[in-house]
């Protein structure tokens, strides 16, 4: 109880009961509120509290609002801003030229964050900084909640790659996704029926553009009632899901966490009977509003509740489901039509009395847990689920890719992508993305154009646009726009071996595949406010296109004594030097890093999963000791037997004194595979040789090569050993 001085009850509007609107907090606890200061000595960049449509090195909030973390839907949402969206993990990291610390608080209720740059005249601080100045930098921080406990965690690095698994050994990793989920979908609310299906699929074919997943909103449902198909545009679920699979590819469907209020839908009946809804502070079912109309919301917090919905996706309860068919939960803030905030009143009440005010950001990660742990038991543990979820809070990497929701058309939303997607990369969101094209309104071909070629380069690829939006599948915008989006989609293709060799090093080591410059260059001060370009894995240096009429545009290339290769031309560029680039609509700037071997695919397949068996093409990079390494891993695609089984190949190749080398990561692993080594192509190598030779156990080649003067590019074709086996190449 709050008295002043004379021992009066202190009841300021608001602070025990409060109005928002048509809307009542009734505040049966009283008022209450935690904080923390954490301030970052000699530090001048502060990262992440995803999730904001804002910079990648954090804003000063000294004259605007704090950055605030509260699980909500956004429509239309702005940029430049610290308004909540869909999403919060309260962790913050600090890089400099020495260091990367963290700090993570576990408290799930609404939060704010301040954040505030100083200069520090201290003369004791500074001798212990090392500095020569009497001024050192700091980055205050003043964080509160609404509720919970101080449960904080300080990690101290004091690497960027320490800093990635600290913080994943508390919250966990990223498990390595089904090949398939990381090639591209197709997606938009909504596909009209099956013969709509058909017809897009063969448009893909008609066109020859990959495609792995087709998508559907939620109309295919019965009255947006979730696990039901409307039959009279989807008559035999079943039948279309096989002939999806005929080019192995998969359907994804929603399920949101709102039940449509109907006697006669199974799911409410069966979940009314059972109590199985949250309730109000006065013990009555909570009812609000969302795509349903009526509709209550399933208490996740509930663990019995939690294991009867994960059951809802066995095979004989999702009524003309497949294994074929894999999960996107949406709306699960929870999105509330009627809600304070369009999400939960907050003195709504969990299980165990828990209010929402205490746990709200959790509410989104519970459903896709539940739906994960359902797709699991499907298969009994033998097929590797994806979920797709908007709502998050620390650790929903461990069960469900995450996008950015709904953004729109614009190139300034185009643009944002980038620091949004790294702020979810450095706190341990790894398969992440966003909408391409933008999900309202109508992008022009230019921009439609630039955002596939930049996404191509982005963790998860998804095309996907709002119901009251014109028709955008590929080939909709003229043929050399076709063919430009084929160029960008098939380029994710060639690459798909690498992108699945870092989701595996990210599931053992933390390290998400899509990185910040100073993740892997820590001392180069230039890049720690860098946010127009980024890193696949440690090997590919990535510039978006993000404006609509320019022709160049200021490349930096980041390390010292580094060389870099443009990957189309293989012109070299050095280290620690800005280059005015040209550009056309071709393609967008992308360079392989010199010292970094990449596996690639170069043949062209309908989709990921039937390139299986294709083989291999080693693109090396040598550096400026004419050296560099790499590594290749490989699985069936899409089941646990990597685990347990072992059926595995994990490659190190090593290039080094004129030798190319390729040998197991993992002896214990066995995995039987055609897959071979057809091309090695060798970038910055200085001469045309006499001579290749290959060695493989007791066997001898001499395989063909050619030698580009002007790039100083070797390529030996069809050197020919397995990708599991352990082989030589020699130079002379």
């Amino acid at each position: 109880m709050l008295v002043d001085d004379s021992s009066r009850l202190i009841n300021e509007d608001g602070m025990w009961e409060e109005t928002f609107k048509t809307h009542h907090d009734s505040k049966p606890y009283g008022p209450s509120s935690i904080g923390v200061d954490v301030n970052f000595l000699n530090f001048e960049n502060v990262y992440g509290i995803p999730e904001h449509a804002d910079a990648f090195s954090l804003r000063s909030t000294h004259d605007s609002d704090p950055y605030r973390l509260f699980n909500v839907d956004i429509f239309e949402y702005d940029i430049q801003n610290p308004m909540a969206l869909y999403g919060s993990v309260p962790y913050m990291l600090a890089h400099n030229s020495h260091a990367t610390v963290g700090f993570f608080w576990l408290n799930a209720a609404e939060g704010w964050v301040d954040v505030n740059y100083n200069k520090l005249s201290v003369k004791f601080l500074a001798t212990q900084s090392n500095t020569n100045n009497n001024e050192i930098p700091e980055v205050s921080t003043h964080w509160m909640f609404e509720s919970g406990i101080f449960d904080g965690f300080f990690f101290m690095g004091p690497t960027p790659r320490d800093i990635f698994k600290q913080y994943t050994v508390i919250t966990g990793s990223v498990p390595l996704p089904p090949l398939w989920s990381i090639a591209y979908h197709q997606c938009r609310w909504n596909y009209i029926d099956e013969d709509d299906v058909r017809n897009v699929l063969n448009g893909f074919e008609h066109h020859r553009i990959p495609l792995d997943v087709i998508w559907l909103d939620i109309e295919h449902t019965n009255g947006k009632r979730y696990f039901t198909w409307d039959i009279s545009k989807f008559p035999n679920p079943e039948k279309l899901q096989n002939d999806i699979a005929t080019y192995r590819r998969k359907l994804i469907t929603i399920s949101d966490p709102h039940i449509k209020k109907d006697d006669g839908y199974q799911i409410y009946a069966e979940a009314k009977a059972l109590g199985y809804f949250v309730k109000t502070k006065d013990g009555q079912v909570y009812e609000g509003s969302c795509w349903p109309g009526s509709s209550m919301w399933l208490d996740f917090f509930n663990p019995d509740i939690f294991q009867w919905y994960s059951q809802r996706y066995l095979l004989e309860n999702y009524k003309g489901s497949t294994e074929n068919l894999f999960l996107w939960n949406d709306m699960n803030e929870p999105s509330v039509f009627n809600g304070p905030e369009i999400t939960f009143p907050k003195d709504i009440v969990h299980y165990g009395g828990w209010e929402d005010r205490e746990v709200h950001n959790l509410y989104g990660m519970l459903q896709h847990m539940s739906t994960f742990q359902g797709l699991i038991n499907r298969s009994n543990g033998h097929i590797r689920p994806f979920i797709l979820t908007r709502s998050f809070f620390a650790g929903s990497q461990r069960t469900a890719a995450v996008w950015t929701g709904d953004n729109s058309a614009q190139w300034s939303h185009l643009k944002i992508t980038i620091p949004m997607l790294l702020s979810l990369s450095v706190t341990g969101f790894g398969f992440i993305g966003a909408d391409v094209g933008g999900y309202f309104y109508n992008p022009d071909a230019k921009l439609l154009v630039r955002w596939y070629q930049t996404a191509a380069y982005q963790p998860f690829y998804r095309e996907h646009a709002h119901i009251d939006t014109s028709r955008r599948e590929p080939w909709l915008f003229g043929d050399d726009n076709t063919r430009l989006i084929r160029q960008a989609i098939e380029q994710r293709y060639t690459y798909l071996p690498y992108w699945y060799t870092l989701f595996y090093k990210q599931e053992r080591q933390g390290i998400p595949p899509m990185l910040p410059l100073w993740a892997n260059f820590p001392k180069d001060k230039n890049t720690f406010k860098t946010e127009d370009s980024f890193m696949v894995g440690n090997g590919l240096l990535v510039y978006p296109v993000t404006e609509a009429d320019i022709n160049q545009i200021s490349v930096y290339f980041p390390g010292e004594n580094t060389v870099w290769y443009d990957i189309r031309t293989y012109t070299q560029y050095n280290g620690s030097e800005t280059v005015l680039i040209n550009v056309d609509i071709e393609s967008i700037p992308v360079y392989q890093l010199g010292g970094v071997i990449i596996p690639r695919r170069l043949r062209k397949r309908r989709s990921s999963m039937l390139a299986l068996q294709d083989p291999i093409t080693l693109v090396v990079a040598l550096d400026r000791n004419y050296e560099a390494k790499g590594e290749l891993y490989m699985d069936d695609g899409y089941t646990y037997n990597y685990r347990g089984k072992r059926q595995l190949t994990y490659r190190r190749f090593t290039f080094k004194n004129n030798e190319l080398r390729s040998k197991s990561l993992d002896t214990s692993a066995k995995f039987e595979t055609a897959a071979w080594i057809e091309r090695i192509i060798i970038h910055g190598y200085p001469e045309n040789p006499n001579r290749v030779i290959i060695h493989s156990g007791d066997k001898q080649a001499t395989p063909l090569h050619s030698y580009q003067e002007a790039s100083h590019t070797l390529i030996i074709r069809r050197p020919g050993p397995l990708v599991t086996s352990d082989w030589t190449l020699s130079i002379s």
